[in-house]
């Protein structure tokens, strides 16, 4: 994660991401109270609840840490894409995006409350809407990617897939996870993301997991996208490991360190279809 003292460059939003702003009208805000704790979230309730329908749950960035309830709505597609009506059309679903007011989770592998309290509110959610319990899909960036992998290590088989961008965990620890449902991916020229989650997969194979790789330039035309995670998923493996290829992922203008190409890395990761058409593929049962 970059350096919490260093104020991130204020990139804005690309042309794509821009695009799917409209969206954010689509949620409802709301709050959950648990003892001396409140976590606000937002929700997005799909047209037609006839049937059970699976639940994606988005987690945010440190860069996006705010009172402001829509913030993570806001800062990237992350959490829109799901509940965009083109993809309604093709993936019906609920989308919980929380909006976290502190730091969760910490570079020296430990979380806050707030990790407990978002599987809290993913069961409050299954108790008063229709959700497929053998379809909830977890998804984050950078610090979200941190705390959902607690949460895998702590809940195992909770989520039925996840789609991890831009974070790391605890290498010695994130053997639990290896009969998970995962695809991950990052930039290959993340200071932290790539070569920390690369050591996970290591002690995932050790531990007799199974893990895919593959790389892709991040600006890839929507063939060449389909084709990369077409080789990806033919290797038959529960975890996908993935990057994009070296400084594919800045936009604009945009500064190059490794900070930056951190979090470029979600400016991008959302607009690959054939990876929101895996998770959907995922079901515990």
């Amino acid at each position: 994660m970059p350096n919490p003292r260093m104020k991130p460059p204020d990139m804005g939003l690309t042309e794509q991401e821009a695009a799917y702003m409209p969206v954010v009208e689509r949620f409802k805000p709301f709050t959950l109270t648990m003892g001396e704790h409140v976590l606000k979230y937002n929700l997005f309730i799909p047209e037609t609840t006839e049937q059970a329908l699976p639940l994606v749950v988005f987690m945010h960035d440190m860069g996006t840490v705010s009172e402001q309830t829509d913030r993570t709505l806001k800062q990237g597609i992350g959490a829109l894409v799901w509940a965009d009506p083109e993809e309604q059309k093709k993936r019906p679903c609920f989308v919980l995006a929380p909006q976290y007011e502190e730091k969760s989770a910490h570079d020296d592998y430990t979380v806050g409350w707030s990790a407990e309290a978002t599987v809290e509110l993913i069961r409050e959610i299954c108790r008063r809407y229709p959700v497929d319990m053998n379809r909830i899909y977890g998804t984050g960036q950078s610090m979200g990617t941190m705390m959902l992998c607690e949460l895998l290590i702590r809940h195992p088989h909770f989520f039925a897939g996840c789609f991890l961008t831009a974070g790391q965990w605890d290498p010695e620890r994130m053997a639990a996870v290896k009969d998970e449902h995962l695809w991950i991916m990052v930039s290959e020229h993340d200071g932290r993301a790539f070569p920390i989650m690369g050591q996970c997969m290591e002690s995932i194979e050790a531990a007799g997991g199974h893990v895919a790789r593959g790389h892709v330039d991040a600006k890839a035309d929507e063939k060449t996208k389909a084709a990369f995670c077409q080789a990806v998923l033919k290797q038959k493996a529960d975890i996908q490991f993935t990057w994009l290829d070296k400084d594919s992922v800045l936009v604009e203008n945009a500064p190059d360190f490794p900070a930056v190409h951190h979090m470029c890395t979600w400016k991008w990761a959302y607009l690959f279809e054939p990876v929101r058409e895996w998770l959907f593929g995922q079901r515990l049962a």
